[in-house]
This record gives C-alpha cells, sequence and structure tokens, in this order.
C-alpha cells in the first residue's frame, strides 16, 4: 500500500483529545500513521481504532464503551463540502457498528483548536460536560444543564461569558433517557441514527464546547490543491442538483420520488395517495420559508429556516423537514399537514430524536392500531386513526420522556412488535433498525444497501436509488458504475452496488457531504494534492473497500451471523398499485450474487483470506 501520509501529517494536526470520564482525566493521543494511511480520518479512523477495544460483550450503555468523534483530512482545507465529522461507537440500538455523521460548524470549530477528534471513554458519576478552547480542555459540572432540551442547552452555554464565542455538540432529554435511538446536535445539524445520543447520556455526558482559532492543516502542493477546488467548486456550481437544493432543499424529493414510487405510504402498504402534493417541498417553501442554511463551506444550503405561526402552531425560525421526515411523519401514517410535520421535525430536533427512527416505530404503531392488532388502552388511550397528528406528537413527547407507552417505543419498532406479539416479517426493520424511506420495490439494489449497510439500514451508504437512474446526472462510470434499470436483480445491479458502497465508504472516512457528486476522478486529485503522492481510481475503490471490509468484520465481531440476513415481507411484497405495482426484489437472488463478488464466506459471512491479505486487514482477529 503506498504511504499518502506522512511527514508532515497533510490534513490532519496529528493529535486527538483523550477523555476519561470515570478518572475524570484529559490527556492528548498520537494520532496512529498506520491507521490513517490505512482508513483515512472519520469513520474509517474511528473504526480501526474501535475494532480491538470494543468485544461482544460490552454493554453499549456501560462505561466501557467508547465514542468517538472524528474530522476528516479536507476539513478546514478550503474543499468544499468537506465540513463533516463522524461520531462512531458501537451502537445501543443494532448492538453492531454505530455510525453517525453531522455537518454544521462544530467540526471545523474541533479542526481550529488543533485537534483531529475526541476519543470519550468511562462514565462519570454526575453531570458533566467538556470544555475545549485551542489546547485547553476541561470537564466541568453539567448539572444545571441536566433535563433540558437542545436548544435551551445551546443557548444558556451561549450566555455565559466563557462559552459565547464556543460551538456547542449536545444531547437533549432523549439522550439523557437513553432512548436506543436518540442522536446528538452541533449547532443545529444531527448525527442521526444508531442511538449515539444514547450513548452520550449513558456517560452522563450532556455538551461539548469548543472553541479554536489558530490551526491550518498543511497541504503538499498548495497551488495544485487550489485548482483542484476551483474545478470541484466550478462543477457544483453547474449542477442541477445544487440548484435544486438550493431552492427547496431534500423536500424537493418528496413529488418526485413519489411520482416513481420510491415514497412509502401507509406503512409501506400503498402505491398511491391524493393528498401528497399538499406535503411538498413546493408547498414548504411557498408557505413557510424564511431562509436557508448552509454547513461551513457549503455552496448548496440545503437547510431550509421556516416560520409557522397560527392558531394551532407556533414556532419561529425552526429548522424546515428534510425529504426522510416528511416521509415519515406525512405519507407514512397519511398525516397531510405539512405544519404537524414541521412541528414534530422541531420537537426531535430539540429532545434530540433521529426523525427515521421515531416516525418509524410512531407508524408502526399506527398501522397496528389501524388493523385491531392494539387498542387505545393499550397505547395511554390515544386515538391513531390514520392522519392524526395531533396523536403523533403525543407520543413523541412520551418516547423523548419514556412516559406510558413511551417506554416501550423508545425501545424501537422490534420492541413494540415483541410487546404485542407481531411477528416480523410485519415490521420494516433489518437488524434492529427501521429501514430508511427509499423503497426497494422501486431499486432493487436497495436491498443489499439495507441488509448489509455496517450501520444497519442506510439509504447513505449506497444509494442506488439515485445514482443509477438514467434521469440523474451523476455520472459514476469512472469506478464501472452502470445507469440500469431500476428493478433489475442481475448481476450488474450487484456489482453496481458494491462499487457503490465502497465509494460511499470513503465519504464517510474523508468526511464528503453526501450530496457533493463530483467525477470520482476529481475526489482523486484533490487526494493526490492534498498529500503530494499518486492516488488514482483503483487506489480509491480498493480504499473504500478496506474500509467497507473492515465495518464488515467489527459487525461478525459483534455477532453477526448469515442466519440473521432476513428482509421482512412487508418490505418484499409487491403493490397493488402505483408505479412499483407488482414489482418486488429478489432479494435471495441479489444476495447469493452478492457474497460471490464480495469474496465473503456464505456460511459465516466473513471476507476471504486471500481478499483479507489484498486488502492487509489478514492481522485483525475477530
Amino acid at each position: 500500500m503506498i504511504q499518502l501520509f506522512g511527514e508532515p501529517l497533510f490534513g490532519f494536526s496529528g493529535k486527538l483529545i483523550k477523555v476519561d470520564l470515570s478518572l475524570q482525566k484529559c490527556s492528548e493521543e498520537i494520532i496512529n500513521i498506520d491507521f490513517v494511511n490505512h482508513f483515512f480520518g472519520g469513520a474509517g479512523y474511528a473504526c480501526r481504532y474501535l475494532f480491538e477495544k470494543i468485544e461482544r460483550e460490552t454493554d453499549p450503555l456501560s462505561a466501557e464503551n467508547i465514542l468517538v468523534i472524528m474530522n476528516g483530512p479536507f476539513m478546514l482545507t478550503g474543499a468544499p463540502l468537506s465540513g463533516r465529522f463522524a461520531v462512531c461507537s458501537k451502537s445501543p440500538y443494532t448492538g453492531l457498528w454505530g455510525e453517525a455523521n453531522c455537518g454544521g460548524t462544530f467540526g471545523p470549530e474541533l479542526k481550529k483548536t488543533g485537534f483531529d477528534g475526541i476519543i470519550i471513554k468511562g462514565r462519570s458519576e454526575r453531570p458533566i460536560m467538556i470544555s475545549i478552547k485551542e489546547d485547553d480542555v476541561k470537564l466541568l459540572d453539567a448539572k444545571e444543564l441536566w433535563g433540558l432540551g437542545i436548544k435551551k442547552t445551546r443557548t444558556y452555554l451561549k450566555k455565559q461569558q466563557l462559552w459565547k464565542d464556543s460551538k456547542v455538540l449536545c444531547i437533549g432529554q432523549a439522550g439523557e433517557n437513553q432512548v436506543k435511538f436518540a442522536n446528538i446536535n452541533a449547532e443545529g445539524r444531527s448525527a442521526g441514527r444508531t442511538g449515539m445520543g444514547a450513548v452520550m447520556g449513558s456517560k452522563n455526558l450532556k455538551a461539548i464546547t469548543v472553541q479554536g482559532s489558530s490551526y491550518k492543516p498543511t497541504i503538499a502542493k498548495p497551488n495544485e490543491f487550489k485548482a483542484s477546488i476551483k474545478k470541484l467548486i466550478n462543477f457544483l456550481l453547474n449542477a442541477k442538483s445544487t440548484k435544486v437544493l438550493r431552492e427547496y432543499g431534500t423536500s424537493a424529493t418528496v413529488l418526485g420520488a413519489y411520482a416513481i414510487g420510491d415514497l412509502p405510504i401507509k406503512y409501506w402498504s400503498k402505491g398511491r395517495w391524493s393528498k401528497i402534493d399538499e406535503i411538498s417541498g413546493e408547498k414548504l417553501k411557498n408557505e413557510y420559508f424564511v431562509k436557508t442554511k448552509a454547513c461551513y463551506g457549503c455552496l448548496i444550503g440545503c437547510g431550509r429556516i421556516i416560520d409557522i405561526d397560527n392558531e394551532n402552531y407556533h414556532a419561529r425560525e425552526i429548522e424546515g423537514p428534510e425529504y426522510e421526515t416528511i416521509a415519515g411523519f406525512g405519507s407514512m401514517i397519511l398525516n397531510n399537514n405539512l405544519e404537524s410535520i414541521a412541528i414534530a421535525n422541531d420537537m426531535c430536533n430539540d429532545y434530540g430524536l433521529d426523525t427515521i427512527s421515531t416516525s418509524g416505530v410512531i407508524a408502526l404503531v399506527f398501522d397496528l392500531y389501524n388493523k385491531n392488532l392494539i387498542k387505545s388502552s393499550d397505547i395511554d388511550n390515544l386515538e391513531l386513526e390514520w392522519g392524526n397528528s395531533t396523536s403523533m406528537l403525543k407520543l413523541i413527547e412520551k418516547i423523548a420522556k419514556r412516559e406510558g407507552i413511551g417506554k416501550v417505543l423508545a425501545e424501537g419498532s422490534d420492541a413494540v412488535g415483541k410487546k404485542f406479539g407481531i411477528a416480523k416479517d410485519s415490521i420494516a426493520t433489518i437488524n434492529n433498525m427501521e429501514v430508511p424511506y427509499h423503497d426497494m420495490r422501486f431499486c432493487h439494489g436497495m436491498a443489499l444497501t439495507y441488509m448489509y449497510s455496517p450501520r444497519g439500514p442506510c439509504h447513505t451508504t449506497a444509494d442506488g436509488f439515485k445514482v443509477f437512474r438514467k434521469e440523474t446526472e451523476v455520472d459514476f462510470s469512472g469506478l464501472g458504475i452502470k445507469k440500469i434499470k431500476m428493478d433489475s436483480n442481475s448481476r450488474t445491479m450487484v456489482k453496481n452496488i458494491i462499487k457503490l458502497q465502497n465509494y460511499r465508504s470513503m465519504y464517510s472516512s474523508l468526511i464528503f457531504c453526501f450530496f457533493s457528486n463530483p467525477p470520482p476522478s476529481y475526489i482523486c486529485d484533490l487526494i493526490m494534492n492534498l498529500t503530494g503522492n499518486h492516488f488514482d481510481i483503483s487506489e480509491l475503490l480498493i480504499s473504500g473497500q478496506r474500509i467497507f471490509n473492515l465495518k464488515r468484520l467489527f459487525n461478525i465481531k459483534m455477532g453477526v451471523k448469515t442466519d440473521n440476513e432476513i428482509i421482512p415481507n412487508i418490505l418484499l411484497s409487491p403493490l397493488d398499485e402505483g408505479p412499483t405495482k407488482s414489482m418486488a426484489p429478489n432479494f435471495e437472488k441479489l444476495k447469493k450474487f452478492y457474497y460471490k463478488y464480495r469474496k465473503w464466506n456464505p456460511v459465516d459471512g466473513t471476507p476471504n483470506q486471500s481478499l483479507l491479505k489484498k486488502l492487509e486487514l489478514n492481522g485483525l482477529v475477530f
């Protein structure tokens, strides 16, 4: 393997903050050069770091679990859409690899302090926060913050002279109460999925503040790097997707996804809904839009700030709901009240709840209620007729506070199924986590994406629903990815998914925004000019393959078995209407091809030894 990173350590400061909450001790740790060369930064570095420190027996909500916050090598270099950071640990929700990434301004501010990341272990006996100013790291009492939502936590801290210019990462009540799908919020942006907020809560860690100014990363070929940036910026500014996202945010996807059969309706059971226009991105913009919001170094600005002020709801300048949130609190429960969806999003943001899992478990309860499988008395006397937004909002509060039926819902959909004796085939989860809102009946390759995503079902691990379509401008032909019919169960579909998974694994390590889709050669140019070393498409793909298989090994170590690789029937059953009428992926056929091309053992799911040797992973004990 080429040693991309050496002395000086281009793109990295070379040091991490290490915090032991049990010992109330902060120290510095030198970054592992071998890990950087093999796995870059972000989630790749975090997984390699955690691989030998986390065991199958490790309780994710115990002091023994470790939380890693990690930046990527392009942070603060001027490369657009690279201002994200990763939060990784063993997931309390799936028991497998836990990963979330987040935009905003916290990651860049952390890098300005001269640190590439933070490693947090142990558990404090009392509520605590970490305060970072340049190289001064302190543990401070957070008793007055405990019990506050995310908005009040951030407001309280920024009113104090000590932190008025700091960026704040924190959890809300859901994280404190260890809701299994609680997330982490950083300056209004969320690190969602897999329950990283619950891990923070289990450690009694309420918040982290950072303030830096002086650090700037070293670049091997600054002039050539600037030219690569200019080329990338020009691509992004002229991309159709940039214009659409800037205009409507991700909510622009709602009507388009509905038209092609990608949007789930009535808990995955319908293909048509007459009220879809009432929850569209166009309506969100025309009636509630205030301004756009962009992450650090972003040319797009997909974030929406909206106002809702009428006799029912009063909310000024709140974050507008994304596509997934609109689907979950809208079409999934036949709720055409867009204002209530926006309020649901705001509640989740303040409590610190992942909107996909929260809406997924609520939609399941709606489905059970309307099938007469549960009664109102089973759910705190709430009425859950389809579209009942009032009860939807009450359930969000109950989940965050673990009150009443919320105690069960806070454990997730599978726990709800177990309590009420519901067959697994009727619950839209894979590896215990709710499936995102891109229907595999539209893009059959998403069956593989959801099943083999290392962090549980995740549409960003391989977004075939977007990349493979002939109508989209995304061109990954340089990776050998071909445009293909979405309902294909072919070998080509499987090869496409594998290549896309490998490529997106690089994204989670570099870390680039999911909405930045230049030709992959542009990414190679950035890496070459940052490090001064040769790096081409073949090296890009094998690096991504290495990272993806590392996460696979982590999950095998945590207990993943091929016997558990099952997709529930509710996701595979063809619909009797709509664009995907009578369509369904042949998962067993796709799986057979997948194992073959991944070079994984079909008996125990492990990568074969020749592959591990090629990827330099053969020394890992799993």
